[in-house]
């Protein structure tokens, strides 16, 4: 049994140095994003991870592999940002200063993964389905919080409000008021709680 529980000892090792090793990377990944540097190889990655290029041809295929990796990981890391505990629960003004910080938190928080996702798109089917299927959850999201004035509403008049609410706090959109605009957190939260008042009450 000793030999055994040796064995499994190793072998557990090595599963879990493995995983040191590609959380290393995609971390490499994720800075690379963060410098602007959209569509890293896996050439420079090995060079920033330290870690060979032979290792990282076993862990990943291609550099699209590689970046699709990253973007997964970033969202297993950032699923906490866009938490709404109470979702759909209390006042009004309540709700739409409680979901304003969560989308400026959420960006604050993935930003450059989510710039990088935008240029990546276009070249790996499987990021531009998870950007896709990430637009439709804070569109759906938006709905649960404001479920009840979407009651109120029917037919177009209703799609119109979702449509607004939605356009006003997607990523792109508070990412163009603070990169693009250059605006400070403090006066885009003062913005967008303002737009959605004026849309919900």
């Amino acid at each position: 049994m000793t030999g055994v529980d040796g064995s499994a000892k190793r072998v557990d090792g090595r599963v879990a140095r493995r995983q040191r090793n590609v959380d290393a990377v995609l971390d490499v990944v994720m800075e690379m994003f963060a410098e602007e540097a959209m569509f890293p190889t896996i050439e420079q990655v090995a060079t920033r991870s330290g870690l060979s290029l032979r290792s990282l041809y076993r862990y990943f295929a291609d550099p699209g592999e590689l970046v699709e990796a990253a973007f997964a990981r970033n969202a297993r890391l950032s699923r906490e940002l866009a938490h709404l505990p109470s979702i759909g629960q209390g006042p009004l003004d309540a709700r739409i200063d409680d979901f304003v910080a969560m989308r400026l938190r959420l960006h604050d928080g993935i930003g450059p993964v989510f710039r990088a996702s935008l240029a990546n798109a276009a070249r790996h089917r499987r990021v531009r389905d998870q950007l896709a299927a990430n637009r439709i959850a804070m569109r759906e999201q938006f709905e649960l919080q404001f479920a009840p004035e979407l009651e109120a509403r029917k037919g177009p008049d209703r799609e119109a409000l979702v449509t607004a609410g939605d356009l006003l706090t997607q990523l792109e959109s508070i990412d163009f008021l603070r990169r693009h605009r250059q605006l400070p957190v403090a006066e885009v939260r003062l913005a967008l709680a303002a737009s959605l008042r004026s849309l919900l009450d």
